[in-house]
This record gives structure tokens, sequence and C-alpha cells, in this order.
């Protein structure tokens, strides 16, 4: 049960992220880099889906993302304003860093 309060925290933090921060295009995300693929929290069915054409989707909202260096600007549609947060990669762990410090990783499937 605990463990699902704290993915609903997380769910809302990211999309009250989405609402704070500005900016976002496709170039950086064609780029691409190892993000390109499905990615699942463990145990849990929240996947988020990175295509090579800069777009994707999280718990069945589409997104544009753009990468720039070790950011990331994720853009919801139907939002004006972008999550942006850090990320990394390392093998096959996908490693979100919100502007709160918490750290959120994401397994490729």
């Amino acid at each position: 049960m605990k463990k699902i309060g704290i993915l609903t925290i997380l769910a809302v933090v990211l999309v009250s992220m989405v609402l704070v921060f500005t900016g976002c295009g496709e170039e950086g995300a064609k780029g691409g880099n190892g993000i390109v693929g499905s990615w699942t929290y463990p145990n849990t069915t929240y996947t988020y889906i990175f295509n090579a054409d800069g777009t994707g989707s999280y718990a069945g909202k589409d997104f544009t993302y753009e990468l720039d260096g070790d950011k990331i600007s994720i853009l919801y549609d139907g939002n004006t304003d972008p999550f942006v947060s850090t990320y990394s990669i390392d093998g096959n762990k996908l490693n979100i860093l919100d502007s709160l410090g918490n750290d959120t990783i994401y397994e490729k499937k």
C-alpha cells in the first residue's frame, strides 16, 4: 500500500513539473541515444515509451521530448509547459532525477 502512495505522489510531482517549466522541441530527441525504447518502473505497469522521432507515451498520455546533454524535456499533449529533469542511462536502467532530488529508476523492457 505504501508503494502505491509513493507512486501516486511521484505521478503528481511529474505532472506538476510539466506545468512549471517551459521550452521544448524535437531536435534533441532526434539525436537519439540509448533512451529510445520502453522503460518500466519495476513491479508496476508504469512505462515510458520513447520513440526515435521525439514522441512517446506514459500512462496513456502522448508526449514529445527533447534531450540536451543530461536534461530531458517532456511535453505532454494538451500542456504548454514541459516537465524538465536530469536523466542518466546505465545499461538497462533509466534514472530520472526530479527537481526535488527524487530518483526514479526504470528498467528497459
